[in-house]
């Protein structure tokens, strides 16, 4: 085992990606409820998007660093950039200024955005690797979604649109086996029941699922001291020998990247001297770090001794959030009016509940995020609400020539058979 083995505090960064899926029927709205105006939308290059991404993803891992520092932590920065993509093509006005702010776009064509970040992923299933990303959408059956949002899900997210009646039970157990089947079975219980209000409108999920193997298998070597400060605790690892492999290091910190096969996906693992030091600057170490790895070739024999591993994390980002200057989505001041045929504040976002997991071990790693962003009525008033509940006549008719073949009157619901 060489003295300079992998046994300080590790800093993972393992950059995946996700996004969306979406059926729903709806009501005619009231012609008080006109189109939104056209929002003037610019173009982004690909590493402009990419860039406005890991930007966000930096801001919103350092608010799970400054509150999880004593923690293991696995997050997908990506995959909830995604779904706040679909809320963003339903938001309006200044609540979709704060969105854009907050990643990036003002008002950038955020469907050819997220076009071009598919376009650029290594998506596969052969044997060796895997990823993928899935969407989907629940719309509450009977509320006046626009036909415009649904389609622009379908068509630039390849989601499906699905909707629900009023049974939250069964909705928060559809979303889940939805989630378990498209993250191989790794996330079962994205929601909870407590997670979703009865007054819910809307879930909006994104998942991205990845597994490889590495591109040379590493071996058990039994258990290593992992040191933490000036104490340490003795955990299961693993070794590798290999060329493919590569290291940087800077002032101090050490960085390896560990190839898969069969994709341009790899693992980045940076290994600060002090981590509780480090952490005070953590862009610039993970830039400098990353920019080192990126200008160095493979080629020398690394022998990698490194931990086995296994994290599940999961929290609500509204607090998150709303520190990156997404405010007003989360208020009785929402404008989702892209999304539905309503006024500002008859539905807001309630929470964004996030989960990932990462295995990692001898044969290669196994990763999935997953991102519910809930969607609930105030006191929604519809245009028109008309409630039966009393007695009443009631014919069938055919509409065109008016000829009315059945009638009769409905007065006691205990009389039916």
């Amino acid at each position: 085992m060489k003295s300079n083995s992998l046994y300080y505090p590790l800093a993972i960064v393992l950059v995946i990606l996700a996004m969306a899926s979406l059926f729903v029927y709806f009501e005619k709205p009231s012609p008080q409820f006109s189109s939104p105006a056209p929002v003037p939308a610019k173009s982004l290059t690909l590493p402009e998007v990419i860039e406005k991404v890991n930007n966000f993803t930096l801001n919103l891992y350092g608010l799970m660093l400054a509150s999880n520092a004593d923690k293991n932590v696995i997050v997908s920065p990506f995959n909830v950039y995604i779904a706040l993509t679909m809320l963003y093509e339903g938001a309006n006005s200044t609540t979709r200024e704060e969105l854009g702010n907050a990643m990036g776009l003002d008002n950038a064509d955020a469907c050819s955005a997220y076009q071009q970040l598919l376009s650029m992923l290594p998506l596969s299933s052969n044997s060796s690797a895997v990823l993928y990303v899935a969407n989907g959408v629940w719309l509450k059956r009977g509320f006046p979604f626009r036909e415009d949002y649904m389609d622009g899900v379908r068509r630039c997210f390849g989601g499906d649109v699905r909707s629900f009646a009023s049974d939250i039970n069964e909705l928060v157990d559809e979303v889940n086996s939805w989630v378990a089947n498209k993250t191989n079975n790794l996330i079962k219980n994205l929601l909870s029941r407590d997670d979703v209000p009865d007054n819910t409108v809307a879930i909006l999920v994104s998942v991205i699922y990845f597994k490889g193997e590495w591109l040379k298998e590493f071996t058990p070597c039994g258990k290593i001291e992992f040191w933490r400060d000036s104490s340490s605790v003795k955990v299961d690892a693993m070794e590798v020998d290999d060329t493919h492999i590569k290291v940087a290091r800077g002032d101090d910190y050490v960085a390896v990247e560990i190839p898969y096969k069969n994709t341009t996906i790899s693992m980045v693992i940076i290994m600060p001297g002090n981590f509780s030091e480090a952490i005070k600057s953590y862009r610039d170490l993970i830039l400098n770090a990353l920019s080192k790895l990126d200008n160095t070739k493979p080629g020398t024999l690394i022998h990698l001794i490194m931990p086995k591993f296994n994290i599940t994390f999961r929290r609500n980002l509204n607090d998150d959030l709303k520190k990156l200057g997404i405010r007003e989505v989360f208020t009785g001041n929402a404008d989702l009016s892209r999304m539905a045929y309503v006024s500002r504040g008859d539905i807001y976002v309630d929470k964004v509940v996030h989960q990932a997991i990462i295995k990692v071990y001898e044969k290669g790693t196994e990763a999935a995020a997953a991102t519910a962003i809930i969607i609930a009525t105030a006191a929604f008033a519809y245009p028109e609400e008309v409630i039966i509940n009393k007695p009443f006549i009631y014919m069938l008719r055919d509409s065109q020539n008016k000829a009315i073949l059945f009638i009769g009157h409905f007065i006691d619901p205990s009389q039916m058979n």
